[in-house]
């Protein structure tokens, strides 16, 4: 054979296997192309799953995933107890230690002005979600009490940081703060200055659409989300405010057996119980002991004070029966308090109306005696007569367990505030500073971390 024809045909193969093999080369390319593709599609339709979730919902679904591989442990989730406040007024006070604190403060405020936009499952909900959040980042960094670089910083207690960490997780990252708004004109006309719905979006709404927290309400909120991870968390209260204590002595987990208290309505600071006799008011001895200020409040006295906040958006709201009503409920369920016999007997004279609870209704007598005996010291009716004498002035009688709210009357004057008497200091007088809010002469100004609070 010819030597060119044979070095032609070698040309041809080489030429030959050099097409298949870029031909090869582009398939391979291709198909490493829309393998490619396909693959960034898929994180691409995840990632915008994952981001149409909201905040809250993502950190409940990591805590959830951390927890099945046995990290976190996820919050327990509040099973309702009751839908209205008339079925939780119905329950046995011992049956209250069950209640989510949440949920009473918030049946509370059903039916009052600015809770108008309240769903009670929603918050709950959301509630649990944040519990979720505080549960995951603060075991991330538990470590901290044992690493010498932070141990300092959380006084080397383990109770202590889980306490920080609920309140900056709550602050910081999800975004929940103080109302300043209302920190130099504090009134009861929108009830989300008292209840915590006034810190939780509603339906659609972001935190940045709620109004924010006051001190009648954050250290609700606060408890709320702290016992749903189990933390032994009660609220306190002292003249004119309100505040947290951690209060674990004789818990079933060691580290978790301390006692200290919690102001949380600027980031955490703690303070001994005797700061609060010089702090937002000055108290004697006296006045601690006969309205039991800086005593830890049990379930049923948790709930007097959300029944006397009611009554306080009632009052200032000029429906001054409903707010009796709402004071005589409280009273029902903390009759150690004498802050809710004097705001029932102030409204009641107010109003006409006449409580059913005799130790309440005696005491109405007597100060109806006593102030018809100031206009006419020669008359002092029979409480027969000043029975009758109110039922024909067409004044309404309300029962005390019933709690719709009635037609707005006109703003009156009886429901402003007064200053307190001098008369008696050791026990409230009429217009005294409500327990749980500050007094409108004296602006509450929340704390500083790393100061005392003015």
């Amino acid at each position: 054979m010819h030597y060119g024809v044979v070095m032609g045909g070698k040309r041809a193969k080489r030429l030959r296997a050099a097409r298949l093999a870029e031909q090869a080369t582009k398939r391979t390319r291709a198909r490493k192309a829309l393998l490619l593709v396909t693959t960034m599609a898929v994180i691409a339709s995840i990632a915008v799953g994952y981001l149409a979730l909201s905040r809250e919902e993502r950190d409940s679904s990591i805590a959830e995933t951390a927890a099945a591989s046995g990290g976190v442990a996820v919050p327990h989730k509040v099973v309702r107890s009751a839908k209205t406040l008339d079925e939780l007024l119905c329950l046995p006070i011992e049956k209250l230690t069950d209640v989510d604190i949440a949920e009473m403060n918030l049946l509370c405020a059903v039916g009052l002005p600015g809770a108008e936009k309240l769903d009670v499952d929603h918050a709950l909900a959301t509630l649990d979600r944040w519990a979720a959040r505080v549960a995951l980042e603060t075991d991330r960094h538990v470590y901290r009490v044992h690493d010498p670089k932070w141990a300092g910083g959380y006084r080397h207690s383990e109770a202590y940081l889980r306490a920080t960490f609920l309140v900056q997780v709550l602050y910081e990252d999800l975004g929940v703060r103080y109302d300043l708004a209302v920190k130099d004109n504090f009134d009861f006309d929108d009830c989300r200055v008292a209840f915590i719905h006034g810190m939780i979006p509603a339906p659609g709404q972001a935190l940045t659409d709620t109004p924010g927290g006051t001190c009648a309400s954050m250290p609700v909120m606060v408890t709320a989300v702290g016992r749903r991870l189990g933390y032994p968390l009660r609220l306190v209260t002292t003249k004119g405010h309100v505040f947290v204590r951690w209060d674990g002595q004789g818990h079933a987990k060691p580290a978790w057996r301390e006692r200290f208290n919690m102001e949380v309505t600027n980031g955490l600071s703690s303070f001994e119980d005797g700061y609060y006799k010089t702090w937002p008011f000055k108290l004697s001895d006296r006045e601690v002991r006969a309205n039991r200020y800086l005593v830890s409040l049990t379930p049923a006295e948790e709930f007097a004070e959300f029944l006397a906040a009611r009554g306080h958006c009632g009052l200032d709201n000029g429906q001054i029966a409903f707010a009796a009503r709402c004071y005589e409920n409280a009273y029902r369920y903390d009759t150690t308090r004498p802050a809710y016999r004097a705001w029932l007997l102030d409204a009641a004279m107010s109003s006409g109306y006449r409580p059913v609870t005799p130790a309440l209704a005696g005491a109405l007598t007597r100060r109806m005696r006593l102030a018809a005996a100031r206009r006419d010291p020669t008359a002092m009716p029979k409480p027969s007569e000043m029975a009758a004498a109110a039922a024909a002035s067409g004044l309404p009688s309300v029962a005390p367990r019933r709690t719709g709210w009635r037609r707005r009357p006109q703003r009156m004057a009886s429901g402003v505030p007064q200053p307190p008497s001098p008369h008696d200091p050791g026990l409230p007088q009429a217009g005294a500073p409500r327990p749980g809010v500050p007094n409108p002469y004296q602006p509450y100004r929340p704390p500083v971390p790393g100061r005392p609070p003015r």
